[in-house]
């Protein structure tokens, strides 16, 4: 969209919430009902006399697609996935693999492009060019070998911990008093 038509288009919105919305306050609109009777019989009349331009050629401006262009791509929802060390990436819970003859150079750690088309399926990229990919079942948590539970040592039975004893002589109740210790010391001066 170019500058012009950026402008355009913002001074429309513009003019739509200043206008409209006044104009609905004018007419004392409060229903649904009749803000479309409004729409309708007022405000885009309006609109089409006094804010409408006839284009300068009537041929249609549209340019056809081009090759390079791929609709798919360009309306599906993307987000960026980063693969694994086995060629493995993650999408809305689910575990893909990126089948053995599209890995390259690279691949390990990079971020990919996943597209999810209007259709549902999922396409992944990498620097341009679109991988095979197959959902993978998730593996099941897998046992450890026998032989490497039997080669643990055992872990040593822990013992309570003892009580310190840096406490066991203090007593505060064997003392004099604060008035006797202030006594004590004021007939040494």
């Amino acid at each position: 969209m170019t500058t012009q038509a950026k402008g355009r288009v913002e001074r429309q919105f513009q003019t739509a919430q200043d206008r409209l919305v006044k104009g609905m306050r004018v007419a004392r609109v409060r229903t649904i009902e009749e803000a479309n009777a409004y729409l309708e019989k007022e405000y885009l009349p309006w609109w089409n006399r006094t804010l409408t331009v006839e284009p300068a050629h009537a041929d249609d401006a549209h340019r056809p697609l081009g090759k390079d262009h791929d609709l798919a791509a360009i309306l599906s929802h993307v987000e960026s996935r980063q693969v694994s060390n086995i060629y493995t990436l993650r999408y809305e819970c689910k575990l893909y693999q990126i089948e053995r003859k599209d890995v390259r150079v690279g691949l390990r750690r990079a971020d990919v492009r996943v597209e999810e088309r209007l259709d549902g399926m999922i396409a992944v990229s990498f620097q341009g060019r679109y991988l095979a990919i197959r959902c993978c079942p998730e593996p099941l948590p897998q046992p450890p070998p026998l032989a490497a539970v039997a080669a643990k040592p055992p872990r040593p039975a822990t013992q309570p911990k003892r009580k310190s004893k840096w406490m066991t002589d203090f007593s505060l109740g064997t003392g004099r008093s604060l008035s006797q210790a202030i006594h004590i010391s004021n007939a040494h001066d």
